[in-house]
């Protein structure tokens, strides 16, 4: 199967039409009886707004309500296509890029990719179980103090002090998915929670020598490298995968945000996740208008 092209993406979505009745079938699937008149009937299209009516009782459905699109005049194409270049892209697209793209304002194509990104906070649930081997670290997001002006350094902002920037813990199966989490803080009150509530009691779990992850032992099967004394492998214990994950995010924020405010942070980092875990689809366009149901 070839990757989903914009050739293809054309003749699927050619017309506004084309692209609520996708809305249409994706919010109500299989839509034989009326959810008002509890009749077997046909909906059709009503042109001059986004809804379909039942043909008895004349009941009318709007699938973009409760949806990213509610509320938007935004057309549906524009939506689309701006969710077309954000999964055809490799390392993420911009708000500038998109409003050059679409001629719209900055503040509508922000708008836009900040709703898109917050259809995929949903697909990393119950992703592990108990035979799953899990890695887990966590990477410090924000600028370089050597690269700030000197009126802008932190002091004392070395190792894990993380004055000028938000740590993020990362979960990554080996051979399967991730899931990251920005945290407050790297310490064990802020990490142990979100190990207990994603994965399963008994899985395995590799880190590093880290104290937060002290303690895991009593319910996983917990191994340890220890970077400290540069010791990266040690048999079948590494967070080698996890570590991969960190530079391919990275990368998309150095990249294509630059900057990334830390009330956004989540979402930026969601985007990430998502573009990972379906680094193999070959139409992972269609994967992301998925998760409008």
């Amino acid at each position: 199967m070839k990757n989903y092209s914009i050739k293809q993406f054309r003749l699927d979505y050619p017309d506004e039409n084309a692209c609520l009745d996708k809305v249409f079938k994706l919010t109500y699937p299989n839509l034989e009886i009326c959810p008002k008149c509890s009749q077997k009937t046909s909906f059709r299209r009503i042109s001059t707004r986004r809804c379909y009516q039942c043909t008895k009782c004349y009941y009318q459905i709007y699938p973009c309500a409760s949806t990213i699109f509610d509320k938007s005049r935004t057309p549906l194409m524009y939506w689309f296509y701006a969710m077309f270049l954000f999964t055809a892209s490799k390392n993420g697209i911009s708000a500038c890029e998109l409003q050059r793209q679409l001629e719209v304002t900055y503040k509508t194509a922000w708008r836009m990719l900040k709703h898109i990104r917050i259809l995929l906070s949903y697909d990393t649930q119950d992703l592990f179980t108990t035979d799953s081997i899990i890695e887990c670290d966590e990477t410090f997001v924000g600028g370089k103090n050597k690269n700030r002006h000197r009126d802008k350094k932190v002091a004392q902002s070395q190792g894990r002090s993380f004055k000028d920037k938000v740590p993020v813990l990362g979960m990554l199966e080996r051979g399967g998915q991730v899931k990251a989490i920005v945290v407050p803080n790297t310490s064990s009150k802020s990490i142990k929670p979100h190990i207990y509530n994603n994965i399963p009691v008994g899985a395995t779990i590799m880190s590093d020598e880290w104290y937060a992850y002290r303690g895991l032992t009593r319910n996983y099967n917990h191994t340890i490298v220890d970077h400290s004394k540069k010791c990266y492998v040690d048999g079948e214990t590494s967070t080698n995968g996890i570590e991969n994950f960190w530079s391919v995010l990275k990368r998309t924020f150095n990249g294509s945000y630059i900057h990334i405010s830390k009330k956004y942070l989540q979402l930026y980092v969601d985007e990430c996740v998502f573009r990972f875990n379906h680094k193999k689809d070959k139409d992972i366009f269609n994967s992301l208008l998925n998760c409008l149901c």
